[in-house]
């Protein structure tokens, strides 16, 4: 995973500022949280990185070309593949030009929104297939989800925007389903999904009107009595409030400690009706299908989890139900990559002072934050595999022999990655290895490999 191999071809038409870009991604790279110029390492080199996210020819589109194309490759290779896709709010502390607000006016910020492409497999992240952003103006009002407006006219159709985007990216090659939390759940996205032969799995927010044996029903009716198809015995992760949670959260997603649920799966297929203020502008009716997962035997004072899924892919086996239930879990790796660029990469930190620079800044981050979500991931899944299933038999080597790691005979993934970390300077009594460390740790033995490969060849 050398992040030169993310950026490298980026084409703006002038070869000075293609290698300034690699010089800059390297350079953030080895720590990728500290600030600019703790990072550039002279005044020179502030100079050239602050010139480079400000020239009007760099763009962030054309930044994100190479980091694109290699995650279609490495999408080639995954087999069955989920993207996932999600918003997030990226708030800095004071007015930059361009900047819109985030709530109230008084914020300053804006909405990013990702494809994050993932291996159904073991959920691995293959990397970032789109952005689109959302600037709201000030003065203004956060829109409500049941404005009687075209979608074309709101800001949820970044929703189906970076669908058909992905989708372009992909091509032929790959087919993949592609997963949103409740934010997305809109008659008119299912809609123009569904009419363009999209794969998707939408997690439900609203108990939508459906046609029933009875007459006008609500899904939950149909849902109602249904055999489940699955059982599942799942490891819940804890959920705890953070600092700059809304008061909205713990209502959408109720805090919780780390606990194993027995998960009950049934699923059927529904014709939804078409909510009273859209009009005719889009179908009176859509057949599609729904899971339901709930939580069986549930203490006294819990929440049961409960998912209500609307999706395209089939329903009638168990293997089809467990796929899209897989396929919803996976979308939880996007909200890792987002700690990623805002920890591990430190973005909303960043002293750039207009819109321009810090959206180029953004498309820089991109692939950063993605090698050290997916170094971190290999830490910690596949942990007792052979190390030389992920590290060239030349890095387990130099591990091996260098006198601060000294990585033992055959190790195994996680003892390679505890190596890398060390070089980035982790204690291993303090853990896990975070994203700062690894990624240190990481491009510093890429520059060991370079140097012994230079040497190799005298």
């Amino acid at each position: 995973m050398d992040i030169r191999g993310e950026v490298g071809t980026a084409d703006f038409g002038d070869k000075r500022l293609s290698k300034r870009l690699v010089r800059l991604a390297e350079q953030i790279a080895k720590a990728p949280d500290r600030s600019f110029p703790k990072a550039a390492g002279s005044d020179a080199a502030l100079e050239a990185t602050y010139r480079f996210l400000g020239n009007e020819a760099v763009t962030p589109e054309v930044v994100l070309v190479p980091h694109v194309r290699a995650t279609v490759s490495r999408c080639a290779s995954a087999g069955a593949v989920v993207v996932a896709h999600d918003s997030s709010e990226f708030r800095f502390s004071s007015e930059r030009e361009g900047l819109g607000r985030i709530a109230g006016d008084t914020t300053h910020g804006f909405l990013g929104h990702f494809a994050l492409a993932v291996a159904a497999r073991d959920r691995a992240p293959l990397g970032v297939l789109g952005i689109e952003t959302v600037f709201r103006e000030r003065g203004g009002r956060t829109p409500r989800h049941r404005e009687r407006r075209p979608m074309e006219d709101k800001e949820s159709r970044r929703w189906v925007d970076l669908v058909r985007r992905a989708d372009a990216e992909l091509g032929e090659r790959v087919s993949a389903v592609h997963v949103m939390d409740r934010e997305a759940d809109g008659y008119e996205l299912f809609a123009a999904l569904a009419s363009e032969n999209r794969r998707f799995v939408v997690r439900l927010q609203f108990d939508r009107a459906t046609e029933t044996a009875l007459g006008r029903g609500r899904i939950s009716d149909v849902l109602r009595g249904k055999r489940a198809l699955l059982t599942r015995q799942v490891a819940l992760s804890a959920r705890s409030p953070q600092r700059r949670d809304p008061p909205s959260r713990a209502k959408k997603h109720p805090y919780r400690r780390e606990r194993s649920a027995t998960l009950s799966v049934t699923a059927c297929s529904v014709t939804i009706l078409r909510p009273s203020h859209l009009g005719a502008r889009v179908p009176e009716r859509l057949r599609l299908n729904v899971v339901r997962v709930r939580e069986k035997n549930v203490g006294r004072g819990i929440d049961p989890v409960e998912w209500r899924l609307v999706t395209t892919e089939p329903v009638e086996t168990a293997e089809d139900v467990a796929a899209i239930v897989d396929a919803y879990r996976a979308r939880w790796v996007i909200e890792e990559f987002f700690r990623a660029l805002k920890q591990g990469c430190a973005y909303e930190k960043r002293q750039l002072e207009s819109k321009h620079a810090l959206l180029n800044a953004l498309a820089v981050f991109t692939p950063i934050a993605w090698q050290l979500l997916a170094l971190r991931q290999l830490s910690r899944d596949d942990a007792d595999l052979p190390a030389d299933r992920v590290l060239s038999p030349l890095k387990l080597m130099l591990l091996q022999r260098h006198p601060d790691v000294k990585l033992r005979e055959e190790p195994t993934i996680r003892d390679a990655m505890f190596a890398v970390a060390k070089l980035g300077g982790h204690i291993k009594n303090n853990g896990e290895p975070g994203w700062q460390v690894l990624g240190r740790g990481y491009e510093d033995l890429l520059l060991l490999e370079r140097g012994a490969a230079l040497a190799l060849r005298m």
